[in-house]
């Protein structure tokens, strides 16, 4: 990831008004684009990565199988399918879209991450090899939902996004 990556910047309507880099847009509370990808086996459990020491925000932390910034003119599906196979060498397949929101908060470090969020899902058998992202994924590894509840409670060792995605669409799917 480089600080100089180009996003949109958007409206309160989710339109485009403009590109500013990454951190530009979190320094000026910018709004702008993400997305989340929940991964699941056929037994139900939930795939979760944890992010590399040298991570900006939430180093060391847990986080959904895989996640990222919307770049300047691409859409939230493609940067989807991007993220997962950057991160976790996931390709071939289908996403679907779970969830969409507007949040603002303010990350450990200060950075202010005013973001819309589509959320995608995607089934995958357990066996299957990923591959991590070495700058950006340090280990993934199976876990339950009860173990994202249990994370999320005591919420010291998971990013914001891994938060929101347990509130807006695991404990209610």
């Amino acid at each position: 990831m480089q600080d100089n990556e180009l996003l949109d910047t958007v409206d309160e309507n989710d339109n485009v008004i403009g590109t500013m880099t990454r951190v530009e847009s979190k320094r000026l509370g910018e709004r702008y684009r993400v997305v989340r990808i929940v991964v699941t086996d056929e037994d139900g459990n939930l795939l979760i990565q944890k992010r590399v020491a040298t991570k900006d925000s939430y180093p060391n932390c847990w986080d959904n199988a895989a996640a990222g910034h919307v770049d300047s003119g691409e859409e939230y599906d493609t940067a989807a399918y991007r993220e997962l196979e950057e991160e976790i060498g996931v390709t071939g397949f289908d996403l679907t879209e779970v969830a969409y929101f507007y949040s603002e908060i303010i990350s450990p470090n200060g950075q202010k991450m005013n973001r819309f969020t589509k959320i995608y899902s995607a089934a995958i058998p357990h066996e299957y090899s990923f591959i991590c992202q070495e700058s950006e994924v340090s280990e993934v590894k199976w876990v339950t939902l009860n173990h994202i509840k249990e994370l999320v409670v005591d919420d010291s060792e998971i990013t914001d996004g891994l938060k929101q995605t347990y509130e807006r669409y695991l404990a209610v799917s």
